[in-house]
């Protein structure tokens, strides 16, 4: 059987994918959490310091896959729970205050991920960030062992 090869003049004249047919990724935007430990302490949400990331998207119809890396340091029965917020909006959020729950263990060193598909309607610049909550106020500590970070991918639809 003989290969055929495909010149690089071929592939350049490829801008997009044929009507009808999304998921081209168009952009990324990222963030990694680089300042120092932060304990929490809200049965609220509250940010999550410098946890936040900006994007304009290239089309209204476009999806913003979020993804979230959140580390974290759970001593005894403490727990948490995190939402992504767009603007003032929250998007998503996990259900319960201790969707990551320590369970007895001393120290529980956690680097949890979270995503979420949005689609926010527009071509404007918008920002997003994480908080978190902590169950029944216990104190968590943030950023001890890695830092937290924040990826935005848009995706053509």
């Amino acid at each position: 059987m003989a290969l055929t090869k495909i010149n690089n003049n071929t592939l350049s004249g490829i801008t997009g994918l044929p009507s009808g047919v999304g998921g081209k990724i168009l952009q990324v935007s990222s963030f990694v959490q680089t300042s120092s430990t932060q304990t929490l302490s809200s049965g609220s949400f509250a940010d999550l310091s410098g946890v936040t990331v900006a994007i304009t998207p290239s089309a209204s119809n476009s999806k913003i896959l979020l993804i979230s890396n959140i580390a974290s340091n759970l001593q005894n029965d403490e727990g948490y729970g995190m939402q992504f917020v767009r603007g003032s909006t929250s998007v998503y959020a996990t259900l319960q205050t201790y969707s990551i729950y320590g369970y007895g263990i001393t120290t529980l060193y956690n680097f949890n991920n979270f995503q979420f598909i949005d689609s926010p309607n527009t071509t404007s610049e918008i920002t997003y960030k994480v908080q978190v909550r902590s169950h029944q106020g216990s104190a968590v500590i943030y950023n001890t062992s890695v830092n937290s970070n924040i990826y935005l991918i848009e995706i053509g639809a």
